[in-house]
C-alpha cells in the first residue's frame, strides 16, 4: 500500500495511522512493549550525512495501541517537488533493533512531499 501524504514545513498537523501486519490484522505496539517510535529521512536531499528524524521522545510522534501519530512537518526537511520516503520503526526494552512498520520496499510505503 502506497501513501500519499504532503506536509507543511515545520507544521504542527498530525497524520494518523493504524498499524496493521501484511495480513491487515492490527499490530498493538503497546502490548508489543514498544518504547519508542521513530520517523526518519535519509537520501541525497538531505544536508546531514545520518539523515533528520523525529521520536516519540517528543510530541512530534505519539503512539497507543495500534495507532500512531505524526507531524511530518516537523522532520525539518525542505520544501520540494521531489518526494521523501519517510520509514517509521520502533523498539521495545527487549529488542532495541529496529522493527520497521512502514518505509520504501515495505508492504506500506509513504511518499511524503513538503511545502512551504
Amino acid at each position: 500500500m502506497v501513501v500519499n501524504l504532503t506536509a507543511a514545513r515545520n507544521s504542527g498537523n498530525l497524520t494518523t495511522f493504524n498499524v496493521v501486519d501484511s495480513d491487515g490484522v492490527a499490530v498493538n505496539l503497546t502490548t508489543l512493549g514498544a518504547t519508542v517510535v521513530t520517523v526518519e529521512v535519509c537520501g541525497p536531499l538531505i544536508n546531514s550525512g545520518s539523515g533528520v528524524k523525529i521520536d516519540s521522545g517528543s510530541s512530534d510522534v505519539e503512539f497507543l495501541g495500534d495507532t500512531v501519530s505524526i507531524k511530518f512537518g516537523r522532520l525539518n526537511l525542505r520544501a520540494s517537488q521531489t518526494l521523501y520516503y519517510p520509514k517509521i520503526s520502533y523498539v521495545t526494552a527487549a529488542n532495541t533493533e529496529k522493527q520497521v512498520i512502514a518505509g520504501e520496499g515495505y508492504n506500506t510505503e509513504i511518499k511524503l512531499k513538503v511545502v512551504c
